[in-house]
Order: C-alpha cells, then structure tokens, then sequence
C-alpha cells in the first residue's frame, strides 16, 4: 500500500510529442496564465467586425429615415402651399438641408422637384449609371397649386467599414446612395406670382 492515490489523481504518462517537445515549448504545457488574453485575440477581430458592422449599418439606417421625414416634411409645405411657385431652387434645398442638418453636409445633397399633369407623365427619380450619380439628371421646378409633383432627395453616405461596404454600397467610389422620394398632387390654394 505505497501508493493508495487512485488512478484519476495518478499522473499521466507524457504523451510521446511531449518528450519530443523543446525544453521552451514544455515550459507552457501546465501554464494556463494568459488564456484568456489568447482566446480573446482569435476571436476579438470577428467581434469587432460584428460590432462595427451592426452600428454602421444602424446609422445608415438612421441617416435613410432622417431624410425621408425631412422630405416628407418640405414635401407637406409644397403641398399645402407654404412652400409656393414663387420659392426658388436655393430656398427648397435649403428647407430641407435645415432638417438634415445634424447627420448631413448640405453641399453634397441633391434635390429634384419635378411636376407634372398626371401621375403617369412624371419621369424616373435620378438613379446612379454605372455606379455613378449623374448631378446634371437632378432639375428644380416650383409646383403651382393643384398640380401633381414628385420630391426626390439624394445623399452619398460614406461607408467607412471594408467589409460592410461590399452590401451596403452601390456606387464607385463605396459610398451608398440614399434616396428619399415623395410625390403629392398640391392643394387648390391660391397662386401667387406669375407662372401659374
């Protein structure tokens, strides 16, 4: 009765690598200190592109639905006529750059006003060829009242992520192009100035 340990609390013989091993590779092999600064580096990188991804993709999500409300806002003021024929290209964009103005820099906001008759006659809003926004496709028409117009605003929101841009962005240069469209027929109300 020498030795009464049992077998589950008996050493186990060195695995045969383990005699084969360096003298500083065995110096590691009963040494657990640091293994969670180790588990933490393989999977630290996935995480913060997990975490990354998530809040970009949040606010570019924040920044579509910001201009959409600013659109739909201006877009109220045409309609009811507190924005009329008599408003200029540079007074519409800047009624809506005032409502983008904490996420957006006004320079680089496009705006198309465009009217027409019948719902059928308006043309496509500006859309990016080839990946690339043509700003000449972008006109301005003041609305007279009881006529049909369509509000579009663009925005080329940059996408700092690598890998996210791959899904969020759908132009050359990796921006992602926000679009926010609203079309109203304006209200009888009563035309002020010429051209009505």
């Amino acid at each position: 009765m020498a030795d009464m340990r049992s077998i589950e609390e008996r050493p186990s013989a060195p695995s045969a690598w383990y005699l084969r091993a360096p003298r500083v590779v065995k110096r590691f092999s009963g040494n657990e200190r640091g293994v969670t600064a180790v588990e933490f580096a393989f999977t630290a990188p996935i995480f913060f592109l997990l975490l990354f991804a998530v809040i970009e993709s949040c606010l570019q999500f924040f920044a579509g639905q910001l201009l959409e409300s600013a659109v739909d806002e201006v877009g109220r003021r045409v309609r009811t006529g507190q924005l009329n024929n008599t408003m200029t290209e540079q007074q519409f964009k800047d009624e809506i750059c005032a409502a983008t103005a904490i996420l957006f820099t006004c320079a680089e906001l496009d705006i198309d006003l465009q009217v027409a008759a019948t719902f059928d006659e308006l043309d496509d809003p500006p859309l990016p060829v080839d990946g690339e926004v043509d700003h000449s496709a972008y006109s301005f028409t003041a609305p007279c009242p009881e006529q049909i117009a369509m509000i579009t605003a663009s925005y080329e929101w940059p996408v700092f992520t690598n890998y996210v841009a791959a899904y969020l962005s759908d132009l050359n240069n990796g921006n992602a192009l926000l679009n926010a469209i609203a079309v109203f027929r304006t209200e009888p109300y009563p035309a002020q100035g010429g051209g009505c």
